[in-house]
């Protein structure tokens, strides 16, 4: 038995996760989770097989949570869960320890698969995805590659180039100085850069800030 465990924000994904679960006897759904806080007080008392992870949280960022899970827990087998599907984010979730990556619309058939790929230690990821990555190594992905962002990312991106703080932002778009950080964080996963200097000049190359 496999034990399993998702954190997600959003209801949907998690019912279909464990809808899709329901089916088999080889994986149990133990716990579900909607926050990193929450999941973070249940490892220090449990110990799953595996754990489906999201990368946008409202209390943290997936992929760094990913690295915080692997140094406390580091038997745990990691699979990142999300809506993208750019490289940025498959690298730096395998970077820090996920063995596994699976986009949201996922098949039941590939979900069952990747768990019962990466208990046995071994990496998954969809076929797509992997030849994604491969193409990219190869340099055959277009330098005119624009990521794509969300509308919330858009905003932050646009408050960056105008050179407001993170508290001045927060109260622009009325959201917590941590939101905002946390698309700070996925702004310069998503266009590969490491600083704001290079996120901006990123934006204006690729047309997204004029």
């Amino acid at each position: 038995m496999i034990k399993t465990v998702i954190l997600d924000d959003h209801l949907m994904v998690l019912e279909g996760v464990q809808s899709m679960l329901n089916s088999t006897s080889i994986i149990k759904l133990v716990e579900t989770f909607s926050n990193g806080k929450s999941l973070l007080d249940y490892l220090k008392t449990e110990t799953p097989d595996v754990i489906l992870l999201d990368i946008n949280l409202p209390d943290y960022n997936g992929i760094e949570l990913c690295s915080i899970i692997k140094k406390s827990n580091p038997e745990i087998a990691i699979i990142g869960l999300s809506n993208f599907s750019d490289t940025n984010f498959i690298k730096n979730m395998i970077k820090n320890g996920a063995l596994g990556y699976l986009l949201k619309n996922t098949t039941q058939e590939e979900l069952i698969e990747a768990i019962k790929t990466v208990y046995t230690k071994q990496q998954y990821l969809p076929k797509n995805l992997k030849n994604k990555l491969i193409n990219e190594s190869l340099g055959v992905q277009s330098s005119s590659f624009i990521p794509k962002l969300t509308r919330r990312e858009k905003e932050v991106l646009q408050c960056i180039s105008e050179e407001l703080t993170n508290n001045e932002i927060a109260d622009k778009l009325f959201i917590s100085t941590k939101t905002v950080e946390s698309h700070r964080k996925n702004l310069l996963q998503k266009f590969g850069v490491r600083n704001t200097a290079g996120l901006i000049k990123e934006a204006f190359t690729k047309g997204l800030l004029s």
